[in-house]
This record gives structure tokens, sequence and C-alpha cells, in this order.
């Protein structure tokens, strides 16, 4: 049976964080996602985790490409091996945490048939723009930072829970790896914005069902050095790990074989 999502999730030395994020989705989801698993020749306890996971389709990469660029190899080849008529691109580091969440994000799709795609955004990409127009922008922006809006933005795109039509991506025939920038602006900015209906999430909205710890990819492989950034992490990787429903999903090696 072809699903309705394929989830594709790139990781590279996350073994805490992916085992998270598999088990949440297989508790979380209603929809039975084909869920993609993409390793970048981590060689820790992580990729040994993955081979003895059921019902998930992992990919091994090995060839040699560090940071961004293997994130973006890693994504297009779990476009190759997905069939599901949508396509999430997830990070190893985000933790869905509501029953049903798949299903509220395909439900937009079907409140908004033309739709390619949804994700949320995040600062601004001009960072010089004058006072007035940051605040007009704040008002304009205010009412979808709880819900969604389809205006056309100039903020960066976030990729951490992008979802994409397949069939649209594919006839784009847009390739991730060789981009320039972060892979779901390079992706909205040139084929996107202005041209189709896409929806950009309010953070409080996706907040909801999705807990994204951030740059835990980056710390793993060491592009991190900035202590502020570190601190930060650490503080919100302890603050996830502290949930009642985090501390059941890490020993509910059941999941593992579902």
């Amino acid at each position: 049976m072809t699903p309705i999502l394929s989830i594709i999730i790139p990781q590279y030395k996350t073994p805490e964080l992916i085992r998270l994020c598999i088990r949440a989705v297989k508790q979380f989801s209603v929809l039975n996602p084909e869920i993609i698993v993409i390793d970048n020749n981590s060689g820790d306890d992580s990729i040994d985790y993955l081979r003895q996971v059921k019902n998930i389709t992992l990919i091994e990469n090995k060839r040699k490409c560090n940071g961004a660029d293997a994130h973006k190899l890693a994504l297009d080849l779990g476009v190759k091996k997905a069939r599901g008529q949508w396509i999430l691109f997830f990070h190893s580091d985000s933790i869905v945490l509501k029953k049903g969440w798949d299903e509220d994000l395909i439900d937009l799709s079907k409140k908004y048939p033309n739709m390619v795609g949804a994700t949320t955004i995040y600062r601004d990409i001009n960072p010089f723009a004058p006072w007035y127009t940051k605040l007009l922008r704040y008002f304009k922006e205010r009412s979808s930072f709880f819900n969604y809006t389809f205006d056309a933005t100039n903020k960066k795109i976030m990729s951490y829970c992008f979802l994409i039509e397949r069939e649209f991506l594919l006839k784009t025939k847009y390739q991730f790896y060789g981009s320039h920038g972060d892979v779901g602006d390079s992706l909205y900015q040139i084929h996107i914005k202005n041209k189709k209906p896409f929806i950009l999430l309010g953070r409080n909205m996706l907040n909801r069902f999705i807990w994204h710890t951030s740059n835990a990819t980056s710390l793993a492989a060491g592009l991190m050095n900035d202590e502020k950034s570190k601190q930060k992490f650490i503080k919100k990787r302890n603050q996830l790990l502290s949930s009642d429903i985090i501390s059941n999903l890490l020993q509910n090696k059941a999941l593992d074989n579902r």
C-alpha cells in the first residue's frame, strides 16, 4: 500500500535523539508513515541501533562529506526512496509529542487542495532593515505566530519539519546536494515563493506537537564552537529528558519492533 506520508530523517552521531525521534513517530503517528533514515557514516552506537529497528528504511551513506553537504546528500538519497504522496524532511532532534500530529499536517492539504507544502520560519534575513519596517512586520505576522499564513516571506525557511508534495518536488528536479544555503530556504526561494501556495506555520503552532532541540548534529560533528549555543543546547536537552513522555519513550524498547 502506498503511504500518504514519507518521513526522511538524516542523522549523524545522535544515538539518544534518533532513538527518541523514531520511537515518537511510531508512538504518535496515525497515518502509518514510511520512515526513511539516512545515516551519514556515523560509526557509533546510533548505526548499531538503526540496523535492528523494524519497519524503517535505513540508508547507510558511506560517501565522505561533512556538515551541510552530508545532510543535503542524505535528503537526495531519501527522496529517491520515498513513496509517499507527501514527503516530510525531519531532523533527528525533532521529537513529536502529540497523537495524530501527522494527520494534523496532512489535513492542511485537504483544507487547501492546491498547497504544495508547509513549514515554519525564523529570523529576518535582513538584520539592517529600518526599525519601523521590523515593527510593521511584527504586527503583520503576530496573528500567524500561533496559526499559519500563505503570505510570501523574506524570513529564512526552516527545514526541521518541512512538508512538500512529492510529485511537485520531483517535477522541479531540485537537487539538495550542491545547492546554496539552508536546504528548505533554497528550495522555497527558487521554486515556491510567489509561485505556489505554501503554508508558513507559526512557530507556536508547530510547537504544539513537536520539540526541536536544535544543533545536535552540529555539536556531534564538532561544527559548533560557540559556548553560548552549546549551553543553550544542553539546557533544552535537559528539559526534554526531564519529561515523563520522553522517559517512557526511552524505556519503551517494544516500539523498535513495531
